[in-house]
């Protein structure tokens, strides 16, 4: 939709009519709109393009974190290492099943965020400050914004410590002023940067959405967080199973699919303990504050950590899956095994600094209970399963997956799976605990340290490959006959899908207005009218008249009780096999006149009148204000008076009118206060008609009616943005001129 509105009228589309009869396209959030990288899906197939951009940023995700490593003055190879690491994490791999590109994009960005800010700190405030506030821009626009929220978390909580580091060398305050501006500088940079996407639709989801009301609060927060068995997979990532297609095992947690992971590998895990207890760095200690800051996080309702946050933080009541947040623990896991490699580099170089005996406790020790478990779950697999559920998830009995089938079966079916898994994981951090032992007794060369890197690598791409795979998007997407009949039908309708199997977004794909659909994001009005989360509304038939539902997908099977939409019988327009088309000629025109109203002070009584009340909604509209011209019931004259669709465009809606005395015209389209109405060319004022749709008093004698979708909060972040854009460009060339000309003059100075 996006690329072929772009291509046709080289503007971004400003309203999706397609779905829940039409909210905000960049207010409500449609995916990476403004992100830099989107320009790749105007380039040859749109479906290449996309798996294409996901897999260029996991790329990135492992230059990014090189750059970030040597920042922290780790050598090649210890860079390297924590590359891989990051960059073959399951973590961040796995997002390519569900197609979570946001999250892909913001955990391979987050890497630039730690180096320019600890740049900041050394050299060229004013530069690194800059480009720190384009990284954070751009991640804003991926755009993620719970995800660009913890990433703000982590970049405060960095610049804190060393802020505290600063000022423990310096002795002083003064000095820490500057970097604490700076930083400040930055995030103001990264706003304004992305204030196109972000201002519009903060003020949207926090206003006009309904996650500014009913999606908030504890259920809601601690929904989709990592449970004992998700946090289990850390050491044995095939523990808790997954619901990938490609996978030999199936999920069986708490939650109630699993399409990802959130383990960080297995060899990343045991490196990063080893960088954590012995690489004697400061900023190991705030990366392992912060990778356990995040896991308990993660760990939502699982523990009582929790409630701090959910009292404590902004926000956090409103955000939804806890563990998203793994991504700092995969770049704090990622860091720490560097700086474990380098910590056995420097030891080799100077035999003074000895790792002590602690370290054979770790090298060993991990390894012991990795081939312990692996031998538990060979020998008396069963018995551990019946004991974890017995602890942990005594619920999982009556959990059904289907009929006759629980979560605890699932979990006894993946034994197998979860058996290969752990002597895997005794396999892959065996072989690296061998090889670091035998570099660190100065038996082999620093090949046995290009050996470790190698099998995080390996052993990524042995997991993470269950993620991967290829489709024919012609298999959801292509014209199918159902699609083909809706485009033949003419006028305005709407399409109630009933159909379970078929896919929520196929007919909108094709132009074809729906109902319902799937964003989750809709405009708060039409949400509420449409019963809240469970859509406890959309069977009710006043509802689906008004909406112009003139077509249900339902299965073949499926009926409708006599009169149940009015006086007009519904009637079997086409069949399909499995699903049929029935064609309800009750449903409502899209436009119409009305020469009736009643006031409402609150919208959900309106909704309430609409669902349950007696009034025929064809020939009285409710309205929230009163119109600003005497409009009155008339039963001898009019009877001639219309209105039709002349033209229904994305952002603009053209009416015809044959109207002999004042009345009120309704338009069944979704109000917004970005829609400017006009009367003959006119300005008139935009009434809300019950509870959600648009209307407009229409004096006698008009002839046309203009919708146009003008958003003024569009406007204003549009400019900041283009503003911002000019300003960090510029910053960047007069650094670089300046970086030339002192390269210039240095090279005149040599003799």
């Amino acid at each position: 939709f996006y690329i072929e509105h772009v291509r046709q009228h080289g503007s971004v589309p400003q309203w999706n009519p397609y779905i829940f009869c039409g909210l905000p396209y960049v207010e409500a959030f449609h995916g990476d709109i403004f992100y830099p990288l989107s320009i790749l899906k105007f380039f040859g197939s749109i479906y290449r393009m996309l798996g294409i951009n996901l897999f260029l940023h996991i790329f990135l995700a492992g230059i990014f974190m090189y750059f970030t490593a040597r920042q922290f003055k780790l050598s090649k190879m210890a860079a390297l290492m924590s590359s891989v690491c990051y960059m073959f994490a399951p973590y961040l791999v796995s997002l390519v099943a569900p197609g979570h590109d946001g999250k892909i994009f913001v955990t391979s960005l987050f890497p630039l965020v730690i180096l320019f800010l600890d740049r900041m700190f050394e050299k060229n405030a004013l530069l690194n400050a800059t480009l720190l506030g384009l990284v954070l821009g751009v991640t804003i626009l991926s755009p993620h914004p719970q995800m660009s929220y913890f990433t703000l978390w982590a970049a405060g909580a960095f610049t804190l410590f060393r802020l505290i580091v600063l000022y423990r060398s310096s002795k002083t305050l003064a000095v820490t002023v500057r970097p604490a501006v700076m930083a400040v500088y930055a995030v103001i940079i990264g706003l304004l940067l992305s204030a196109i996407q972000f201002y519009p639709g903060y003020i949207y989801t926090s206003e006009f959405s309904p996650r500014a009301d009913s999606k908030s609060g504890w259920e809601w927060a601690t929904s989709w967080s990592m449970h004992e068995e998700e946090a289990f997979s850390l050491v044995v990532p095939e523990f808790s199973g997954t619901n990938s297609s490609k996978a030999n095992s199936f999920y069986w947690g708490k939650n109630n699919f699993k399409d990802n992971s959130e383990s960080v590998g297995t060899v990343a895990l045991f490196a990063a303990l080893i960088g954590l207890f012995f690489s004697r760095r400061k900023e190991a200690y705030f990366f392992g504050g912060l990778a356990i800051l995040a896991l308990l996080y993660a760990l939502g309702a699982t523990t009582p950590v929790f409630k701090l946050f959910y009292y404590l933080v902004p926000k956090v009541k409103s955000l939804r899956a806890p563990s998203m947040i793994m991504f700092l623990f995969s770049f704090a896991t990622a860091i720490l095994a560097g700086m474990a490699l380098q910590r056995l580099i420097d030891q080799r170089r100077d035999s003074s600094a000895s790792l002590g005996k602690r370290f054979h406790y770790l090298v060993l020790g991990w390894p012991g209970l990795l081939i312990v478990l692996a031998l538990l779950f060979g020998v008396a697999g069963r018995g551990l399963i019946s004991m974890w559920l017995s602890v942990f998830y005594p619920e999982a009995a009556n959990r059904l997956v289907q009929k006759g089938v629980s979560r605890a079966d699932i979990a006894y079916q993946n034994l197998s799976s979860i058996a290969t898994g752990a002597w895997l994981a005794f396999l892959f951090v065996g072989l690296a605990a061998l090889l670091i032992w035998f570099y660190w007794r100065r038996r082999g060369s620093i090949g046995l340290l290009a050996a470790v890197v190698v099998l995080p690598v390996i052993d990524g791409v042995r997991f993470d490959s269950r993620f991967v795979s290829t489709f024919d998007p012609n298999q959801a997407w292509a014209s199918t006959p159902l699609t083909d009949f809706f485009k033949r039908q003419q006028g305005e309708f709407r399409v109630m899908n009933l159909a379970p199997n078929l896919q929520a977004d196929i007919l909108p794909y094709h132009g074809i207005e729906v109902v319902t659909g799937y964003h989750g994001n809709q405009l708060r009005w039409f949400d509420e009218l449409l019963g809240g989360l469970d859509m406890r509304n959309q069977l009710n038939p006043r509802f689906l008249n008004l909406v112009g539902a003139r077509f249900f997908v339902t299965p073949s099977n499926r009926q409708f009780p006599p009169g149940y939409f009015g006086e007009k019988p519904v009637s079997i327009a086409a069949n399909f096999g499995q699903i049929q088309v029935v064609q309800n000629e009750n449903a409502f025109p899209r436009v119409y006149l009305v020469d009736r109203y009643r006031l409402f002070a609150d919208r959900k009584e309106v909704h309430e009148q609409v669902v349950g009340g007696t009034d025929n909604l064809r020939e009285i509209v409710y309205l929230e204000q009163e119109p600003n011209l005497s409009v009155a019931a008339d039963s001898l004259s009019g009877g001639g008076d219309s209105a039709w669709v002349v033209e229904h465009a994305i952002d603009s809606v053209i009416v015809g009118l044959s109207c002999s005395r004042n009345q009120i015209l309704v338009l069944t389209d979704n109000y917004y206060d970005a829609w400017q109405v006009f009367v003959d060319g006119a300005p008139a004022s935009l009434l809300r008609a019950y509870g959600t749709f648009r209307a407009v008093a229409i004096p006698a004698g008009s002839k046309h009616v203009l919708f146009k979708y003008e958003s003024p909060r569009y406007r204003t972040g549009r400019l900041v943005t283009w503003l911002t854009a000019v300003y960090v460009a510029a910053v960047l060339a007069i650094s670089l001129v300046r970086g030339r000309r002192r390269r210039s003059a240095r090279e005149s100075e040599r003799p």
